[in-house]
């Protein structure tokens, strides 16, 4: 329930050296809004944008299959019992985990580490003298943390370079934190807990994962090892890795000039924006699975976003549902269902504010994401209206096959006002997602006027828009 670009999750050097570098490259003979011959443009920038990321990325690939071989190798009897020390596997987890943070944050390490030893201490503490009260108790060491470090502690570039890694511990922390509340898992052992908060597989790029499904997880490597399904995922998550990133560094520049008209660059800066995030995803998803996380009974089927659903959205709740399915769980279970019984509107005002908090005192994130909460809550209670007064499939959500509706999702105006909601949300996602841009400010973060004066040069369209149909919607 995020509009982030896991990318601002990580504030993204790595990818925006890479669009830096594209930036300077100098053409022959070409006009200042020219397009560049296609085969300059792979070599020039696909070819080192694709380097640079592999350069980057593969010592953590690296670590994450090497942890998972190491649990294998280590063997287990025919009962499924590890030969192995209890306290191995996880300890090989922080390791390796601490070593793939260093790789990429190198003395910037401390604020993670800090945060997740002090998250046990506190744990430890309330799960002692007041174990209901403990996922509470988290939330506020958590807040406090990132205010202190946002506002006091810490430099804001090297807080902005650590934030996505951060969030990613902030989640699980206070994820297991209520866990423990709710007496779902018990107090875990300093290991494990190491072994939880700093996985190799999860501990940079995330996703965010259960202590539930880490535990199974560690378990899975020991007995099941690897198989063809396993190693299908892999290369299905590298290739679409591959592919988010040269849409998102390189084509979408290239197709979109910045000569076009106004809309159709804010729509090629928003997709720019959106394919680094499905970039980040499908990198989560590729060191999450290499280290052994997202397997079933039946599939390694570890998802985090669905790009078609973003690109081409029924509605700004699918949107907001897909853009990645692990937060997403993580709000609805921590946050709006916790909350939920003192009034939906406040369950989902609070929803958006903890997502706003965990990317930082950010106007941007915060204006982007409330905005966003107020579009999905306006569109939902209009769609649900006429869908009442006109018996028809409209919903924000697509209806189950057998719903009471006379008018079904194949009925051709069915199908034609779907298709203008959704436009309507290609419409809002380019608006909001147009100052998610590459300049210089991207480092430390952008303040109110920048999103405002991106926004301002739109006419502040898209919240004109919504805040008719809100009226509208409250007459009907």
């Amino acid at each position: 329930m995020e509009y982030d670009n896991y990318d601002d999750m990580y504030d993204e050097d790595m990818l925006q050296d890479m669009m830096a570098q594209y930036g300077d490259y100098e053409f022959d003979d070409v006009e200042e809004y020219g397009r560049i011959p296609f085969k300059e443009l792979i070599n020039n920038c696909v070819i080192p944008t694709l380097s640079q990321a592999s350069h980057s990325l593969f010592p953590i690939y690296l670590m994450c299959f090497v942890f998972k071989s190491t649990l294998y190798l280590g063997g287990s009897d025919s009962k499924g019992e590890s030969f192995m020390p209890s306290w191995f596997p996880h300890l090989t987890s922080a390791i390796f985990g601490g070593m793939a943070l260093y790789s990429i944050f190198e003395k910037n390490i401390v604020y993670i580490l800090v945060c997740g030893v002090l998250g046990y201490v506190i744990l430890l503490m309330s799960y002692r003298s007041c174990r209901s009260y403990s996922g509470a108790v988290m939330s506020l060491f958590i807040v406090t943390f990132i205010v202190l470090c946002e506002l006091v502690l810490v430099q804001r570039k090297d807080w902005h370079n650590v934030r996505g890694a951060q969030i990613i511990l902030s989640m699980k922390l206070i994820g297991l934190a209520f866990d423990i509340s709710s007496e779902k898992t018990d107090m875990p052992r300093a290991d494990s807990y190491l072994g939880y908060v700093f996985c190799v597989g999860t501990v940079i790029f995330g996703p965010w994962t259960s202590y539930h499904d880490y535990t199974i997880a560690v378990h899975q490597n020991i007995t099941k090892g690897f198989s063809f399904g396993w190693l299908l995922k892999v290369i299905r998550s590298i290739i679409l890795t591959i592919v988010c990133l040269t849409v998102s560094t390189c084509l979408t520049q290239w197709l979109i000039l910045d000569s076009g008209e106004k809309w159709l660059v804010a729509y090629r800066d928003a997709q720019s924006f959106r394919f680094s995030h499905y970039f980040i995803c499908f990198v989560a998803e590729t060191s999450a699975t290499l280290a052994g996380l997202g397997f079933t009974e039946v599939v390694w089927g570890l998802t985090v976003s669905k790009p078609q659903n973003i690109e081409l959205p029924r509605s700004l709740v699918d949107v907001v549902t897909n853009w990645n399915l692990p937060m997403h769980y993580w709000l609805k279970n921590y946050v709006f269902l916790v909350v939920q019984p003192y009034g939906v509107v406040i369950a989902v005002f609070l929803t958006y504010a903890a997502s706003s908090l965990l990317h930082g005192l950010n106007f941007q994130f915060a204006a982007v994401l409330f905005s966003l909460g107020f579009y999905t809550y306006v569109e939902s209670v209009f769609r649900s209206k006429l869908s009442r007064i006109f018996n028809a499939c409209i919903g924000t959500r697509k209806c189950k096959e057998e719903c009471a509706h006379d008018y079904k999702y194949t009925h051709p105006c069915v199908i034609l006002t779907n298709l203008i909601f959704g436009a309507l949300s290609m419409f809002h996602l380019a608006y909001l997602g147009l100052m998610f841009d590459n300049s210089a400010n991207s480092e430390e973060g952008y303040d109110m006027y920048h999103t405002l004066e991106k926004w301002s040069s739109l006419s502040y369209a898209s919240h004109w828009i919504v805040l008719g149909t809100y009226i509208f919607a409250v007459l009907i």
